[in-house]
């Protein structure tokens, strides 16, 4: 029996997490604000990805979150693809950090991608966009990155098929060195 590969796998979790996010996130209101669970994914897509993969798979949730947010279409497609490659190079220069330093760096980065956000909405001029509390959204953002991106880190490499790759320091010792 054949696997399904990366794009069925793909398909499947954005759909997955547009359930989440219209069933259960959006009446679960910490401080008042929705937790995207798009941005967690676009940024752990960067980081287990690299550079192109984080963008192809942000830009894979930014079509998701178009359709279900209020917003121009495009405009989270946009933010999201750049969100995914920012990831992916901050991960590049991070290398294979521990878990802890990872799940900071993905919350820096979620956070970084609600401010994205919120200047693609001034910049279009969204009242809607530029009267929400941005601050208080990226701190509830960030938090639920540094909580949730070890098990969506796993999540996604399982996604993409990517096998996490062993450093010389944790491998199997040999019995003479």
């Amino acid at each position: 029996m054949a696997t399904a590969g990366p794009l069925a796998r793909s398909a499947l979790l954005l759909v997955g997490a547009v359930v989440i996010h219209v069933g259960l996130l959006s009446h679960m209101t910490p401080a008042g604000v929705i937790i995207d669970p798009l941005v967690l994914l676009a940024v752990a897509g960067g980081m287990v990805g690299g550079r192109g993969t984080g963008a192809s798979f942000g830009a894979g949730c930014g079509l998701a979150s178009d359709l279900i947010v209020h917003t121009p279409f495009g405009m989270s497609l946009l933010v999201l693809t750049l969100v995914g490659y920012l990831s992916g190079i901050i991960a590049e220069q991070i290398g294979s950090a521990r878990t802890v330093a990872r799940a900071a760096v993905a919350s820096l980065l979620a956070a970084g991608g609600i401010g994205l956000f919120a200047c693609a909405g001034w910049l279009m001029d969204l009242e809607f966009v530029t009267e929400a509390p941005i601050v208080r959204i990226a701190i509830v953002t960030a938090l639920a990155a540094l909580v949730a991106h070890p098990l969506v880190e796993r999540t996604v490499r399982w996604v993409l098929l990517i096998r996490p790759q062993v450093s010389a320091e944790r491998g199997p010792r040999s019995p003479g060195g």
